[in-house]
């Protein structure tokens, strides 16, 4: 099987991505239909550029990164307690293919891997994922909140 190495031109164009409000690009591809109000579920695909960090968030909702193609990438964990962890997506030794990140979670997402190629990925929230659930946190309230995300931003 050939080693994917997707790049950011190839994935725009290939899936219609368009740029993330935390960074990255998105598409969204699939819910679950609702009868009445917020869908089971979602999926969006997620590329992630060589360098790029995206912003500490959290949702309202269960979210499952899932790893496609290219570098691993850290996601950095900040549980309610003040935990904060950090798990590296991908097939590479060290990492996972799939990362579950609970509601109520703040995490953001750092590419480490190669600096000529990004990571490729899929999401799947549950339920699907609502900007109404979303907050977005800047660098300077992360390390107010928690000292130790000074680090991501390094």
């Amino acid at each position: 099987m050939p080693d994917i190495k997707p790049t950011p031109e190839m994935l725009i164009r290939r899936f219609s991505l368009q740029p993330h409000i935390e960074n990255g690009a998105f598409v969204e591809r699939h819910y679950e239909n609702a009868e009445a109000g917020r869908a089971e579920s979602g999926l969006i695909y997620y590329y992630v550029a060589p360098d790029e960090l995206t912003q500490f968030h959290v949702i309202d909702c269960d979210e499952y990164w899932c790893y496609v193609a290219g570098s691993p990438l850290d996601i950095w964990l900040l549980d309610p307690d003040g935990t904060l962890s950090v798990q590296r997506l991908g097939i590479a030794e060290g990492c996972e293919p799939a990362v579950f990140v609970r509601r109520g979670v703040a995490f953001a997402s750092r590419h480490t891997g190669a600096p000529e190629e990004g990571t490729f990925l899929s999401c799947v929230t549950v339920p699907r994922f609502s900007y109404e659930g979303f907050r977005m946190f800047d660098r300077e309230e992360m390390i107010a909140c928690c000292p130790q995300t000074a680090a991501f931003y390094e």
